[in-house]
């Protein structure tokens, strides 16, 4: 069991920054990462016990005592110290910078981590969304995050690296630039039982037809993004054809949903996974059935996935009548086409989730030599810890209900 040892021991001294490695910066600001950004809440799924394999607990990917974290993270001391190291990061990264413009010194000859511009604007980035929200100032920044999710039987691992952005306080559309907790529960729940969701490679008939996914409202692609990574590593569909399209409506959230895909998968990605892909689209459910479909949805959908998209009372509506442009038909030959949604049970938002049960039948009051049409088959309450914001001393012991309905 690692120790978590608190700023004062683990940062670099502050009276010697200048002398460490662009490598050894970043790894302490990873490190003060870990401590003082916020979690994304109702992330974390509670259960009655913790997954068995070979028997040992698959316990959760992240700090193995919360309680010593949560200590670092209230100690007045240690963020004081974290906030004087940050300053004097900041302000060492602008000698560089002055320094790497001026003709007459070289940083070859002053024993500095020599850091390009590249690396530099990386860095301030970080430290100052860090000093930001350890002083307390801002809410809610640009915060890069890594999300870790595994199998229960531990074969299986997946992470994905997320860039959140500001929201704009102008357009409520814009909740997508973030990362919450819906998106979490529905990744980690995939991750651990693909079968469930329809992603093996017998769910859908033969090995050599192409498997078509959708994500609405991806947000910042996390969903999407450990989708097409899990399917990069399970066996079944090393050389079936794989279509992954995280869609989105808001300009910033779309350009934010790009840059994490760009981020997440490598120019050789389609060299070692040459079936997989995964593209971004501008969506917008209310105008669908009025405008041209875009090439990358042109093939009929076997799986589409939403997580906390249902926040207005008209969305259900449009979800609807976009699936029913957008999924396969029931075909026998193979197993049908499925949406799986998961919506946080707001009480603010009670109404707008309400609207989903009486947009999407039950399978049991619909005629089954009718027409086919969009059915609620089953649905489940998820309980998640809450895991308020620290700073404020409270929410620890809160939960958060979702629900996971599948259509």
């Amino acid at each position: 069991m690692s120790v978590l040892c608190p700023p004062t021991t683990h940062l670099p001294p502050i009276a010697k920054i200048a002398s460490f490695s662009v490598t050894q910066l970043l790894d302490a600001l990873t490190y003060l990462q870990s401590l003082y950004y916020p979690e994304v809440r109702g992330s974390r799924r509670k259960r009655v016990q913790a997954p068995v394999s070979n028997g040992e607990q698959n316990l959760p990917l992240r700090h193995e005592d919360d309680s010593e974290l949560q200590a670092i993270r209230s100690d007045a001391f240690e963020r004081s110290y974290s906030i004087r190291w940050l300053t004097t990061l900041i302000a060492q990264l602008e000698v560089w910078q002055d320094l790497s413009y001026s003709e007459e010194v070289s940083l070859d000859n002053l024993g500095t981590p020599e850091p390009t511009l590249v690396y530099t604007e990386i860095i301030v980035q970080q430290a100052a969304s860090l000093l930001a929200i350890c002083a307390g100032v801002a809410a809610a920044g640009i915060i890069t995050r890594n999300f870790v999710f595994g199998s229960i039987d531990g074969q299986r691992r997946v992470e994905a690296q997320l860039t959140d952005i500001p929201l704009d306080n102008n357009d409520y559309g814009s909740v997508g630039a973030q990362t919450w907790g819906g998106a979490c529960v529905l990744a980690e729940m995939i991750v651990e039982d693909p079968e469930r969701f329809g992603l093996d490679s017998t769910s859908h008939g033969s090995e050599s037809r192409r498997l078509n996914v959708l994500e609405l409202g991806a947000g910042t692609g996390l969903v999407s993004l450990v989708v097409m990574k899990l399917l990069d590593v399970l066996p079944s569909f090393n050389h079936r054809e794989v279509h992954v399209v995280a869609t989105d409506f808001h300009p910033s959230v779309l350009a934010n949903l790009r840059s994490n895909v760009d981020a997440n998968v490598s120019s050789t990605h389609s060299q070692i996974t040459s079936t997989h892909s995964i593209t971004t689209h501008f969506l917008d459910w209310s105008s669908f059935s009025n405008t041209p479909r875009p090439d990358c949805l042109s093939y009929p959908l076997d799986v589409v996935l939403g997580a906390d998209i249902i926040y207005e009372a008209q969305h259900a509506v449009w979800i609807r009548d976009c699936l029913r442009g957008l999924v396969r038909r029931p075909d026998s030959t193979i197993s049908p086409a499925a949406f799986h949604l998961v919506i946080p049970l707001r009480p603010a938002h009670t109404f707008e989730s309400d609207t989903v049960e009486s947009v999407f039948l039950k399978a049991c009051d619909v005629d089954p030599n009718g027409d086919a049409d969009l059915v609620i088959l089953s649905k489940e309450y998820i309980t998640c810890d809450a895991y308020g914001d620290y700073t404020r001393g409270q929410g620890l012991d809160e939960d958060v209900i979702s629900g996971l309905v599948n259509v």
